[in-house]
């Protein structure tokens, strides 16, 4: 596909860009298929041109553009770069995933600070020597090419300057023996290495081992952490410090007494705090069911095999005690029913359960406590008032002693 100025008018149009070329800083010209550079003569104010995935074999065809500092001309077929000349003031160049086999000398491009040439075909350490010249380089992208010399890595030793460096996907990575710390050792600018950043431990024990082995690593290693660690405490102490003089500040805004503690806690005081007391009632009750529990255990003869009494521990520290099976105490009462009958004894009138002691026969287990802890802690048990729960104690008594 040619690249007519028809074309580029349309291309601007879609991307919202002035129609006047010259007014245009950046030009989207990516995967439209062209095989050619035309027309881009009027986008004299081009600062970053977009050329990938095109079918592009060369740049012959750029004019002079003196603005340009970005040219991403990746996912083509280029085999050379001719033409970069017309562009002298590039700062960025992606030819990425191209045919090159070399690299021209891009001194060419004297403030050139990032080139991006992974997925190429370069396998002469020559094409890395041609960009020396280009000693403000900081970024160098050469992965998954085919460069096979371990002297690559003192190729790269030159450029003063370098931050991040990709190499992985080259056969000279495996053969230089240690390749991640002799790469960040021999590079004491690096700060990003293929995956990765270098942080500051990272590198100390890496020119450590370069210089004394693994002993001098291990022991960097160590120094590193505990400088780390002396860091992180000078760090808290700061905070401290800093919190400490914002509570002084606000003490003084508000005309509190001086002091370095958060005001909103000045009314809280432990001396200030008294734990629930529980009703004297409750706890008369309480040793009252206990008494005559343990009577009740220690007779016998008072509880038949079939109703035992059942006393449970819960986890929370509650004596739990079960009551008897109802359908036993309705047994009980017919049976009792029948002698006072046969006796004369009581009336049936007072055979009748009170309210009282329906209750005690319908709650279940978890209903009657007798609670091992103050009033307040027993939350997750049904609570009873303190005359309830002495009305209750006398009513299992009562039904414990007969």
């Amino acid at each position: 596909m040619e690249m007519t100025s028809a074309i580029l008018a349309t291309i601007c149009k879609e991307h919202k860009l002035y129609r006047t070329p010259s007014l245009n800083d950046t030009l989207f010209c990516n995967y439209k298929g062209f095989t050619s550079i035309a027309n881009l003569e009027p986008f004299t104010g081009l600062k970053a041109l977009f050329l990938e995935g095109n079918a592009l074999d060369t740049l012959q065809g750029l004019p002079e553009l003196p603005a340009l500092r970005c040219l991403y001309v990746q996912q083509n077929m280029l085999y050379d770069l001719d033409g970069l000349e017309r562009v002298p003031n590039l700062d960025t160049l992606n030819v990425s995933n191209n045919k090159l086999t070399m690299l021209p000398n891009l001194g060419i491009c004297p403030k050139l600070h990032t080139l991006l040439c992974s997925d190429n075909e370069i396998s002469s350490l020559d094409a890395v020597r041609n960009l020396l010249e280009n000693a403000q380089m900081t970024t160098l992208d050469l992965q998954n090419n085919d460069i096979k010399d371990p002297e690559l890595l003192e190729v790269l030793t030159h450029f003063p300057d370098l931050r991040c460096l990709y190499l992985k996907g080259n056969p000279a990575v495996s053969a230089i023996r240690n390749y991640r710390k002799s790469v960040i050792a021999a590079i004491p600018t690096l700060t990003y290495l293929d995956d990765r950043p270098i942080f500051d431990a990272e590198r100390r024990c890496a020119e450590a081992w370069a210089k004394g082995g693994l002993d001098a690593e291990r022991s960097a290693r160590s120094q590193a952490q505990a400088d780390k660690e002396a860091q992180d405490k000078r760090n808290h102490e700061q905070l401290l410090k800093q919190r400490r003089e914002s509570f002084r500040k606000k003490r003084e805004r508000l005309g509190l007494p001086p002091g370095d503690t958060d005001p909103f806690f000045d009314d809280f005081v432990d001396s200030d705090y008294q734990e629930e007391q529980e009703p004297p009632e409750l706890i008369a009750a309480r040793e009252k069911l206990t008494a005559l529990r343990a009577a009740s255990q220690s007779n016998e003869t008072g509880v038949s095999d079939q109703q035992p009494e059942a006393v449970e521990t819960a986890p929370n520290g509650l004596a739990i005690i079960e009551e008897l099976d109802p359908l036993d105490r309705k047994e009980e009462g017919e049976a009792a029913l029948e002698d006072t009958s046969v006796s004369g004894g009581a009336s049936k009138e007072n055979l009748v359960p009170t309210d009282l002691e329906n209750q005690i026969a319908t709650r279940n287990t978890a209903d009657i406590i007798m609670d091992a802890t103050p009033a307040h802690q027993a939350h997750d048990c049904q609570r009873l008032s303190s005359d309830t729960f002495a009305a209750v104690v006398d009513q299992l008594s009562k039904h414990l002693v007969s």
